[in-house]
């Protein structure tokens, strides 16, 4: 973030007041604005959404966005869906979804077992497991894109987080899976741009 600040020192942040007390570095900036899960911001003719999600972070958010008729969320550092984020995701025409990693991958993998219970955790991260559960029984089908994203490049596969996906959704029934294109997003390189 200090990067991106120094380059674009007039550069609006939004942030939780619970974020800005964990990054010090950003107390500094003279262009922050403070957000609150429930209170939405309006930028233009764009209308976010600020929601708590479950995470052991301090005050994180999911963000749903809505303009022109047109709506979505970004969902990422969570570690289990509940009512309250799933409710969120109903009527989007895209989401991004975090799908950090694949559980048989993490159990085994290099990481300390403190920090595999975190991830594991309802505080943790999501799994290629719980994102197919969604989409198995709490999707409703409308979007047209779903975006895998916070794939862990230790403790998951693009090809793993994907197949995982795309079995989920193809279980559905014809008429509720809404014809969903399920994307791959890395963290070396934007995704692609779709238009809606």
């Amino acid at each position: 973030m200090r990067s991106l600040l120094k380059r674009f020192p007039k550069l609006r942040v939004f942030l939780t007041a619970g974020t800005l007390d964990e990054t010090p570095a950003l107390q500094s900036h003279d262009r922050l604005e403070i957000i609150q899960a429930g209170c939405e911001v309006q930028l233009g003719d764009l209308v976010v959404k600020p929601f708590a999600i479950p995470h052991d972070a301090a005050e994180s958010v999911g963000f749903r966005f809505e303009a022109g008729g047109l709506a979505g969320a970004l969902v990422t550092d969570l570690g289990h869906l509940d009512g309250s984020v799933t409710g969120r995701l109903r009527d989007c025409d895209w989401i991004v979804l975090e799908s950090n990693h694949d559980e048989e991958l993490l159990r085994i993998g290099p990481y300390p077992w403190p920090l595999k219970q975190r991830l594991l955790s309802q505080v943790g991260h999501l799994s290629n497991a719980a994102v197919a559960r969604f989409l198995e029984r709490d999707f409703d089908g409308r979007a047209r894109h779903l975006f895998l994203a916070h794939l862990s490049r230790q403790n998951n596969r693009p090809e793993i987080a994907l197949d995982c996906a795309l079995r989920a959704l193809n279980g559905r029934a014809a008429s509720t899976n809404g014809g969903c294109a399920i994307h791959l997003t890395d963290q070396r390189k934007p995704s692609i741009v779709v238009q809606l």
